[in-house]
């Protein structure tokens, strides 16, 4: 795993009203950040900014990410967390995820993996019902109409679901795991 860099205040931009690190402007296109925004916010549920060990664990996961517990203490050992109190702030989840996707090896196997472990019906397809199952069991806070909403987005075929082209297609036009 790459050493995180931390970078100055000074080194900072705004992206959508979002405060980040030229190593994240570096990394990430501007919609990239706006969606993992989303993915942050849904796990950050008293809405301080922050998201607790566990639940860095989870939102990586959540991803498609393969981390360990103690991959996601290591990680956050590599910053200065005394400020929040062992917890991460947007950027820093942020980077963790720029890490993440450098030990990447097969962003196509990695997502078919994904795709398997995310059809829990054993359909073949990502049904709205079972996105809302996800959630429940990762404890993301989603609307019904939010996770319409990413259906509506990847089902190209229109009926009503997501295949595992459709959910490859999606994934990799979010360059989350290119």
């Amino acid at each position: 795993m790459s050493m995180l860099t931390t970078y100055k205040v000074d080194d900072e931009k705004e992206v959508y009203n979002i405060l980040v690190s030229k190593k994240v402007l570096d990394s990430l296109t501007p919609q990239e950040i706006r969606d993992l925004r989303v993915v942050f916010d849904a796990f950050d549920v008293n809405m301080d900014g922050l998201i607790p060990l566990v639940d860095v664990r989870r939102a990586l996961l959540s991803l498609g990410f393969k981390v360990s517990k103690g991959e996601v203490r290591n990680m956050m050992a590599e910053v200065d967390l005394q400020a929040t109190n062992g917890e991460a702030n947007f950027n820093t989840f942020l980077e963790f995820v720029i890490d993440k996707q450098g030990d990447s090896r097969d962003s196509l196997d990695e997502l078919e993996k994904s795709f398997k472990q995310f059809d829990i019906e054993h359909s073949d397809k990502l049904t709205p019902a079972s996105l809302r199952s996800l959630c429940r069991q990762f404890d993301v806070n989603l609307k019904d109409e939010e996770i319409l909403d990413m259906v509506r987005e990847a089902d190209k075929n229109g009926d009503g679901a997501v295949d595992k082209q459709e959910f490859i297609d999606i994934m990799m036009k979010t360059n989350l795991f290119i």
